[in-house]
């Protein structure tokens, strides 16, 4: 039989919830942007181009707060600690949210029907929940203290003369 390391089951777990909680939410919101900013094709590119930033400025960010905050609740952590999870890995989090979801919607908003925006969604977010995941899960370091910083290199050249 197959065992999973202990934990993996609970994080998928909790992995789905968030995600389902999103869906409606995304759902909607989707909706509203192609109602405000109705485009097809490279014609609409402007309109597509509105799309993608406002969804990058408004969306983006209150996502990765749903997800830490979520994650950290389902988790059973204080709303605080969540709060500081989010905080320490946001800009992380955000600069490479701006290298995956603005290529992935240029090509979602220009050349896909909306029917079949859903799946192509549902590929690209399941590498992206990977890597928030990762970078939620991933083991923390330690910041070095002031002395340890100014402390001079181990290494030390000696001279004969």
């Amino acid at each position: 039989t197959h065992t999973h390391p202990p934990g993996v089951s609970c994080l998928a777990a909790r992995m789905l919830a968030v995600g389902c909680s999103l869906g409606p939410l995304m759902h909607y919101w989707y909706l509203w942007l192609d109602r405000a900013f109705p485009a097809a094709g490279l014609s609409g590119i402007r309109s597509v181009l509105k799309k993608v930033v406002i969804d990058q400025v408004v969306a983006s960010p209150a996502l990765g707060a749903w997800y830490f905050l979520g994650m950290g609740s389902l988790e059973g952590q204080t709303l605080a600690h969540s709060w500081q999870d989010l905080e320490d890995n946001f800009w992380e989090f955000y600069k490479m949210d701006w290298c995956i979801w603005p290529p992935a919607q240029l090509v979602n908003f220009l050349y896909l029907p909306p029917k079949y925006r859903v799946i192509y969604m549902n590929v690209i977010t399941l590498g992206w929940d990977t890597y928030l995941s990762y970078l939620k899960h991933r083991p923390k370091q330690t910041p070095l203290s002031m002395e340890e910083d100014a402390k001079p290199c181990a290494l030390e050249i000696q001279t004969t003369s």
